[in-house]
């Protein structure tokens, strides 16, 4: 099989496989993975994982954060309204520094047996066979989609899901605070969310949005949002899109599997997508494996993917939609976050409704 993207979903896919015994190459178009960073770089810890998707056998063996690329622990998530309140709850996690969590998980896919090529992009798909930019063609079996948002593969056979790009911006700046990671809303990301996550000597600091108001910039937001909050000067800065949307009905195209950013499997009010890309991607590469080797049903991963991620995808989904409908300005969020408070702040980030909201969870 071949799996295009050696990003989190793709390394997973790829291990999974190969250690169900199938055959697999994995792809990546960067000349260095990890690089360029398109990410907060916070992760949830298992336990807190587990609290979303309740999986624990599928979470042990797929989220595993290789200790090396561990910046910092965290236990501590604030929420600050437009107005400065923060409202702040526990939460327990990791910053890691992507650079090395991406080579990690691909150096981990090559030592249990996959083929790893990088820089090789992939211009199209047509039914069995990958085409190269460079001219070359392999085929496969299965091809496992795991290369982002603005995926060749989900080009190339028709995966088109409904979807709400959220334009984001990450940089660095000076200066890393203590166990906590803030997350700001309102005027600093109109429609969105800013933050800054302290890292071992620095801070991963940046902002997300669905459209950027007349006259500005991802920049200018970003370096407002820095001179408010008093957090310094932006350096290394990266633009990326992350979807926000409703898990798709499937995830299946013909021989094509999708995870990851590719399969449109973000959490929706948090914005995270490194932990349900390594779940999607080991869901893949596994029933891809039995398929290439015993002939099961690529339908395997959709039932897979839907007992475990779906329902609490969903929710969040809805979750964010109503959330956007009570918010319209910055006095109405001011309001509706001291209403709903951190215990209601802390629901959300979980997925979950906030019992003020009148919704059961």
């Amino acid at each position: 099989m071949v799996i295009v993207g050696a990003g989190p979903a793709g390394s997973l896919a790829a291990r999974a496989a190969v250690e169900s015994g199938a055959r697999t190459l994995l792809l990546d178009r960067r000349a260095e993975l990890g690089e360029p960073v398109q990410c907060g770089e916070f992760l949830p810890t298992p336990g807190e994982l587990a609290d979303i998707f309740h999986s624990p056998d599928l979470i042990g063996e797929a989220f595993q954060i290789p200790p090396e690329t561990v910046l910092r622990e965290i236990h501590w998530m604030a929420c600050v309204a437009p107005s400065g309140r923060r409202f702040r709850f526990p939460l327990s996690g990791y910053m890691v520094s992507r650079r090395a969590f991406d080579k990690a998980l691909a150096c981990a896919a090559e030592g249990a047996g996959a083929e790893l090529r990088y820089p090789v992009g992939v211009a199209r798909v047509k039914g069995e066979r990958v085409e190269m930019v460079n001219g070359t063609t392999v085929r496969a079996k299965v091809i496992i989609g795991a290369d982002g948002p603005i995926s060749t593969v989900a080009r190339s056979v028709g995966f088109t899901p409904s979807r709400e790009m959220f334009r984001m911006i990450t940089a660095t700046a000076d200066g890393a605070g203590g166990d906590e990671i803030d997350l700001y809303f309102g005027r600093s990301a109109p429609g969105g969310y800013a933050w800054s996550f302290p890292r071992s000597t620095d801070s991963n600091v940046g902002l997300g949005v669905t459209e950027l108001p007349p006259g500005e910039s991802l920049s200018s937001l970003l370096d407002r949002f820095l001179e408010r909050e008093q957090l310094g000067v932006a350096r290394e800065r990266t633009r990326w899109w992350v979807p926000i949307g409703p898990p798709p009905d499937t995830l299946v195209f013909g021989r094509a599997l999708f995870c990851g950013d590719a399969a449109n499997l973000v959490m929706a009010t948090n914005g995270g997508g490194i932990p349900t890309a390594m779940l999607s991607g080991w869901l893949a590469g596994r029933a891809a494996a039995h398929h290439a080797r015993e002939g099961a049903p690529l339908s395997e991963y959709d039932r897979a993917w839907r007992s475990v991620l779906a329902p609490p995808l969903a929710r969040g989904h809805r979750i964010k939609e109503t959330t956007d409908r009570i918010v319209r300005s910055d006095l109405a969020l001011t309001l509706g976050m001291r209403y709903i408070g951190a215990s209601g702040l802390d629901a959300v980030m979980r997925l979950r409704w906030p019992r003020r909201l009148g919704r059961a969870s």
